[in-house]
């Protein structure tokens, strides 16, 4: 069958970039959460442990305001308070830092199973390659 090679290199490429979307995407999470947790390091005071205080800013409320967020840290802002993870309110971003465990456990459990995936997919493609 002719285009047999073309159909394979394709479907490797679709793998790679399919790989590569959900990389990006959790990277911004990641960093979205980073930053989060950043401006939350600087406590108010009184406050015990960094990671759960609101970390607020000048004006005393906590988070981080959405106009100091790019566009697409806000999308990614709405996308993890969709998923529980952020609140958004009165135009501020603040972690539920009872929520970030499940959270992580989550994202590392569908890390996995997707890079499994991807690789499977891809060492069948080779073996179909390489059989024909």
């Amino acid at each position: 069958m002719p285009g047999r090679g073309i159909v394979s290199a394709a479907a490797l490429i679709a793998i790679a970039l399919a790989c590569l979307t959900v990389t990006r995407k959790l990277e911004r999470e990641r960093r979205l959460l980073a930053k989060l947790r950043k401006q939350a390091g600087r406590p108010a005071a009184g406050c015990g442990s960094g990671a759960r205080s609101s970390g607020g800013g000048p004006s005393g409320a906590p988070g981080i305001r959405l106009d100091e967020l790019r566009e697409d840290e806000r999308a990614t802002a709405e996308s993890l308070a969709m998923s529980g993870v952020l609140e958004i309110q009165h135009g501020r971003v603040s972690i539920k830092a009872v929520e970030l465990g499940a959270f992580r456990k989550k994202r590392l459990r569908l890390m996995v199973t997707g890079g499994f995936g991807a690789f499977l997919l891809a060492c069948l493609v080779a073996l179909l390659i390489l059989h024909h």
